[in-house]
C-alpha cells in the first residue's frame, strides 16, 4: 500500500535526488566533507537516525506539557513547552537536511519512491511544530496544541514509513552485516599471482564469496567486493593511492584495513589478510 501510494511521485523523488547530487557535486572538496559529516560516516552509522530520536523525544514532551496544562490545569507550563518544541523543530530542521542526503543514494524505484514520501510527510510536520511555536510567542498556545498535534500524528506517520525502508529495503544498514563470507583460519590460496593485475582491482572468487584483490609488488590488499553500503562492486570502481571508491555512490574505502575514508557509507568494509606465497595469492580471516 504504501509503494502504491508513493510512485505516482516517482519523477518528483528523482529529480530532488539529482538536485541534491549536484548541489554537493557543485561544492567540491568541501561538499564531499559536508556528506561525509551529514551521512554520519565519522560516526560509524546514520547521523538522521540519531538526529530523529530527539525530534520524536522532543515533540512527545512538548505534547505531554500541553496535555498537562489543558487537560489537568497544570500551570507554569508554556515556557516549558516553547523550549521543548524549539528543540523538536530544530532537530527537525537537522533530520530533514540529513536525511536528505542520505536521500540521493537512494536505489531508484520503490526504494527511493517510499524513502521521498518518508521524508516529505516529515517535512510537513515539522512545518506544523514550526506553526506551533508562532502560535505559542504570538500567545495562542491552546490553537497551538492542536497544531502540534497534527505535525505530532505526521511525524508518527513518517516515522513509521522509516521503519519499513529500513526493514524491507535495508536502508544504510551494512549490507555485508548478514553475509561476512567465507572464513578460513589458515591462509588458503585463491588464485595466482599472474592472474591479478599490478596496480588494478581484480574480483576473485575466496569459495562462495567475491573479494577484490589490489596488489602493488609483493604487496596485496584484499577487501570483499560487497559495497557495505548499498551492495555495489568495488572491483568497478577507482583506485586511487591507497583508497578503493564504490562505483555505485562513491563511498570510499581504505585498501589495507577497509575502514571508510568517505561516505556515504558508515560501516567499515570487510577485509581479509592477503600474501603472496610462491606464484599464488593466499587470503586468511576476514579480521574480525
Amino acid at each position: 500500500m504504501l509503494e502504491r501510494m508513493a510512485r505516482p511521485l516517482a519523477g518528483l523523488w528523482n529529480g530532488a535526488a539529482s538536485v541534491i547530487s549536484g548541489f554537493y557535486r557543485a561544492l567540491g572538496t568541501p561538499g564531499k566533507l559536508l556528506q561525509d559529516f551529514m551521512n554520519g560516516s565519522w560516526l560509524g552509522h546514520s547521523l538522521h537516525a540519531v538526529i530523529v530520536d530527539v525530534v520524536i523525544g522532543g515533540a512527545t514532551a512538548a505534547l505531554l506539557l500541553d496535555v498537562l496544562r489543558i487537560f489537568f490545569n497544570v500551570e507554569g507550563l508554556d515556557t516549558a513547552a516553547i523550549w521543548v518544541l524549539g528543540l523538536a523543530w530544530l532537530a527537525g530542521v537537522g533530520a530533514i537536511l540529513t536525511g536528505l542526503t542520505d536521500f540521493k543514494d537512494t536505489g531508484t524505484g520503490d526504494e527511493r519512491n517510499i524513502t521521498g514520501l518518508h521524508g516529505f510527510i516529515n517535512i510537513v510536520g515539522n512545518g506544523g511544530f514550526a506553526v506551533s511555536l508562532l502560535q505559542r510567542w504570538n500567545g495562542n498556545h491552546d490553537g497551538a496544541f492542536w497544531t502540534l498535534l497534527i505535525g505530532y500524528l505526521l511525524i508518527s506517520f513518517g516515522s513509521y514509513i522509516g521503519g519499513h525502508v529500513v526493514f524491507k529495503y535495508g536502508y544504510m544498514v551494512n549490507h555485508n552485516a548478514f553475509s561476512r563470507g567465507k572464513r578460513a583460519k589458515e591462509f588458503v590460496a585463491v588464485v595466482s599471482v599472474a592472474e591479478v593485475a599490478e596496480g588494478a582491482p581484480t574480483k576473485v572468487m575466496f569459495g562462495s564469496t567475491a573479494v577484490m584483490l589490489v596488489r602493488r609488488g609483493d604487496v596485496v590488499h584484499a577487501l570483499k567486493d560487497t559495497c557495505s553500503h548499498a551492495g555495489g562492486p568495488l572491483s568497478g570502481g577507482e583506485l586511487r593511492d591507497d583508497t578503493i571508491t564504490c562505483p555505485w555512490h562513491f563511498s570510499t574505502f581504505r585498501l589495507s584495513d577497509g575502514s571508510v575514508v568517505h561516505g556515504p557509507a558508515g560501516s567499515r568494509q570487510v577485509s581479509y589478510r592477503a600474501r603472496i606465497n610462491g606464484d599464488r595469492v593466499e587470503l586468511q580471516g576476514p579480521h574480525d
